[in-house]
Order: C-alpha cells, then structure tokens, then sequence
C-alpha cells in the first residue's frame, strides 16, 4: 500500500468490487456498470425499453460517462493536487455535464431509431477525488454510505411514489406497496428533460460505498441488513452474497451492485481536511438544507409542485439540478423498496388527477419491463450472461496523486 510525502495532499486506498447477474425472470440483461478504482469512477445504470432499446440505453450512458471522466483526468489530478472550494464546484460541474451529456446521446439515438424511441436508463455515478466523493444520480437505482456499521441511502428515488411521500399523500408503508413506486419520474434519455441530483460526500477511512440496481436494491428493505452485510471483513464476498440472496428473494429483475472501501487515508496537510466534512459547493441557497432534508427528488411530472433548482447558464435548456447537498455519517435515508419492482416511466403523468393511476390495484404488478431485449458488447460495461454464474470484477486501486505500484494492486 503506498503512502504519501508530507509535502503532498490528502490521498485514498481503495478496493472495489462490481457483481452483476441477468436474474431469474428477466432472459437478458438490461444494466450496464463499469468501474476504474486507479481513477475513481464507479458507475452502475438499469436501461429500459424493448428490442434491445435498453440495454443500448444504459451501455451509452455509461460509456459517455466514462470518456467524459477520462476526458477530463487533468481537472481530477489538478484538485487531487490542491482542493479547493473552486476546485469542488468545478467537478460537480464536470459530473453533471457527463449525466448530461449521456442524456443527450441517448436521447438523440432514441429520436432518430424507430425501434429505440421512448429508450431510457437510470444512472448513478460515484466520482471519488482524493478523500472526497462526488454523487450524480438520476432515477432510481441506488448509492449507499455504510460508516461505523450504519447505512445511509445517499441518492433518492425519482419516482411518483417517492414525491408523494415527500408531498405527505403517502406514508412511506402506503408507498412500499403503492404501484406508484415502478413509475420513474427522471430518467435519462425519455424525454428531453432531465434532473441530474447531485451529493458530496468525505470520506473516511473504512467507509464503504454500494451502487446498485433496484434489481439489487429491492430485496433488501432494511438499511441495517446493507449495513450489516456490507460491513463484513471482505465487501466484495458480501456483495457476491447479496446478489445471490436476490435470486433466491425473487430475481424478478436484473441484478447489478459496485461496491467501493475506503481502506485507508492518509492526510499529509490536516488543515485542508480538517473535520467531518469538506467545504461543500455553495449551499447557502440550499431549501434542502433546513426543513426538509430529503426533498432531492425530481418532480418533472405536470400537476406536482416542481423541486427543482434551475442549473447553471451553460445547461441545455430544459435540464435542471438540483443544489449539492452534504452527506455525513449522521445522514440518514428513507428507503422505499417495493417486494417486487418492474420499470415503467411516466413523464406526462398527472397524479394528482390522472383516472388510470388513481384506478391502479395496489395488489396487482404493473406492466414488466420487456425482456426480448438483445445481447450487446460494449466493451467498457460489464454485461451479464444468461448463465446463473456471477460476473465479478475486483480491483484495489490508489485514488491519490499517482496509482499503487502494479505490485499493490491486484484482486483480493
């Protein structure tokens, strides 16, 4: 394991795990995930649509992703170097412009290819910057925070049922079993808006960081069990261990889990790292911040009180942010993880008056994701067979100044 001079910043190690399965139900597989822990990324996306509409959805969205990030590995090296509030701001930007510009790709595709109109995929990205790390998600997969054994659900889910317990129309049991729950409200490539949610987190040193798919997600209700499993001696066993305890819960979906543990940090100047938490991107217009906590969900519906934060002038128009928020080892989450989640997505929806959903049987599953969607080989996703085996990719990886020494890093 390296260490860092005393004349250099703050760096991490970090080893990280990616798990992926087509399922039980589903007969291929719709998420994408890739992972590059000698460079920070960590990414996990859940595509939507039929004739192999989402798969494509979600191996573009990573992909550009990725060649964004990796575009753009001075800017990462330069606040690495020298963290800086400026610094911060300009990788939230960097971040949102590489959700941004992943929405825009498949958007685009989906308008111009008839049989991928209407494609979409939710998307979660870790950016992981010296002992800091940068969230940008849209829908509703899923980032967790497990510190000192507790589990914090970092990333909110866009969907209706989730606003309306933010609007107090639903309890959080109502919405458990609401068929409200399948319905996306954001996602990436649907429509031509988009919200990119953003969090900030400092780590600290035995941290560990879960992105996962609802595929994942669903069958584990409970922040203590996440926490518990994930607080194992070995994250990337548990993790293996998770995705086959959803097979056996259901499978209904496909299964996708990347998780990431701060092994150590070493801190050569204190001052710059100095307490629980770094200077965040201006939060002083926050409304987040005070009342309310939890309001970071995308309401983009019409007929539901907009939430949005209008983003910087250089954003395309119709796309939205919301303000980065911090997040500590005091954050907690609601999590509304329904027994069995299928995908739809319902940007002109109106809950509030709309008959078809006020008429929906909460006893009675919406309509499946199709499933006749086709293999494809992107190269920088990691893609499940149809075989009951568990893909996994396990890397260690130095995320400060300079990458571990080939001898340091290696599967464990």
């Amino acid at each position: 394991m390296a260490t860092a001079p005393l004349d250099e910043t703050a760096r991490v190690t970090l080893e990280a795990w990616l798990v992926t399965d087509v399922g039980v139900v589903r007969e291929h597989q719709e998420d994408s995930a890739f992972m590059e822990p000698t460079k920070g990324f960590f990414i996990v996306a859940d595509g939507m649509g039929g004739h192999a509409a989402g798969e494509v959805a979600s191996a573009m969205a990573v992909d550009t992703v990725r060649q964004t990030l990796e575009n753009a590995r001075n800017e990462i090296e330069a606040f690495k170097k020298s963290p800086s509030d400026a610094g911060r701001r300009g990788l939230v930007q960097l971040l949102q412009n590489a959700v941004l510009s992943a929405h825009q790709a498949v958007f685009q595709r989906g308008q111009a290819e008839a049989d991928k109109a209407g494609m979409g995929t939710t998307l979660d990205v870790v950016l992981v910057a010296g002992p800091e790390a940068f969230v940008a998600h849209v829908g509703d997969s899923r980032t967790y925070l497990v510190r000192d054994g507790r589990s914090s659900q970092v990333t909110t889910d866009h969907t209706v049922a989730e606003v309306l317990v933010i609007e107090g129309k639903l309890t959080i049991e109502e919405a458990q079993v609401s068929p409200l729950r399948t319905i996306l409200v954001n996602a990436i490539g649907v429509s031509a808006d988009v919200g990119v949610e953003m969090a900030h987190v400092t780590l600290k040193r035995n941290d560990r960081i879960l992105l996962c798919s609802d595929g994942l997600h669903d069958y584990f209700p409970s922040d203590e069990e996440i926490a518990q499993k994930l607080s194992e001696d070995a994250p990337g066993k548990a993790l293996a261990e998770m995705v086959e305890l959803a097979k056996t819960r259901g499978g209904h979906d496909n299964i996708t889990g990347v998780a990431v543990h701060i092994l150590d940090i070493v801190d050569a100047i204190p001052q710059q790292m100095d307490g629980e938490s770094t200077q965040p991107v201006d939060l002083s217009a926050n409304p987040f911040a005070a009342d309310e906590p939890t309001e970071t969900a995308y309401i983009p519906t019409p007929g539901l009180t907009s939430r949005l934060i209008g983003g910087a002038p250089t954003l395309p128009p119709g796309v939205k942010t919301t303000p980065m928020r911090v997040v500590s080892d005091q954050t907690t989450g609601d999590t509304l993880p329904p027994p069995e989640r299928k995908k739809a997505f319902g940007p002109s929806v109106d809950v509030a008056t709309d008959p078809a959903i006020n008429a929906l049987d909460p006893d009675k599953p919406p309509a499946d994701k199709p499933a006749d969607a086709a293999s494809s080989d992107g190269a920088p996703t990691a893609q499940a067979s149809d075989a009951d085996s568990i893909p996994a990719e396990i890397s260690t990886a130095d995320t400060g100044r300079a990458p571990l020494p080939k001898g340091d890093k290696g599967a464990s």
